[in-house]
């Protein structure tokens, strides 16, 4: 399932699952791709990395080869895995899938250093698993509280972390986009997986930076607290987002906790 044109919209059972990614107002192209793979339990968001050559070349390498990779991962289990197996699998399939899009950025001199972020949402019969590269965000929306499941992987958020600028410093700091893990880079990359129990009454946001940079956590939880279906959220995120400026592009996926299992 890939983004084949500037304006997309990827959506099977819309009150289940829905997905929704635009250009926005300023950038010429989108550079970002979804994946939904009810079939799997394996929900995505890729986002092609600005800047650098061949993003939407990238991302699109996400949609089409990381479900195949995680299948495979999987299947190479006869057993039923445990957390901590299951949380490997994850991690090898995305360093796996980041040394693919590396070797083939190699491949043609138009696709040198391309790159990307991933966030996914993996759903099995009682858990359901976050793994990401980069900046592109999961959350979780439950009882009309939107909690944070990722922590951006850039070179701000470690100098937070070090203390050595403050939140008011990081607002502007030139190095807020600036990645520090991404799916493509030359070293081998250290995805972040967590694992939380499944609930029937929860959903979960993936999105790229296109919408949070432009919306607050508190202007996201408004959209999701006034439009119960994941169609009507994604829709009332990117107009936000636009309203708000569109200043890079947007993509979003809701899925509905009951989805798999």
């Amino acid at each position: 399932m890939t983004n084949t044109s500037d304006n997309f919209i990827e959506q099977h059972d819309v009150n289940q699952y829905y997905g929704l990614t635009d250009k926005g107002l300023i950038r010429k192209k989108n550079e970002d791709n979804l994946g939904l793979f009810p079939e799997q339990g394996l929900f995505f968001v890729a986002d092609g990395v600005g800047g650098m050559p061949a993003g939407e070349v990238a991302s699109m390498l996400v949609v089409e080869v990381l479900p195949a990779l995680l299948m495979q991962r999987l299947k190479s289990k006869s057993e039923l895995l445990t957390q901590n197996e299951m949380k490997l699998c994850l991690k090898q399939a995305i360093i796996d899938l980041s040394n693919r899009i590396f070797s083939q950025s190699h491949s043609r001199p138009e696709y040198a250093g391309m790159a990307t972020t991933i966030v996914l949402a993996q759903y099995t019969n009682n858990d359901l698993y976050i793994a990401h590269l980069g900046d592109s965000r999961a959350y979780l929306f439950k009882g009309d509280m939107l909690q944070p499941l990722t922590n951006d992987h850039t070179l701000v958020r470690n100098l937070l972390m070090a203390k050595a600028i403050s939140q008011e410093d990081a607002v502007h700091h030139p190095g807020r986009n600036q990645l520090v893990q991404y799916i493509g880079m030359t070293m081998i990359p250290k995805p972040d997986v967590i694992c939380i129990p499944r609930t029937s009454d929860a959903k979960v946001l993936l999105c790229s930076d296109g919408l949070t940079d432009m919306l607050s956590q508190q202007a996201i939880s408004q959209c999701l607290r006034e439009n119960s279906s994941p169609e009507m959220a994604c829709e009332a995120l990117v107009k936000a987002a636009n309203t708000a400026g569109g200043k890079d592009n947007i993509t979003v996926v809701l899925v509905e906790e009951s989805i798999v299992g």
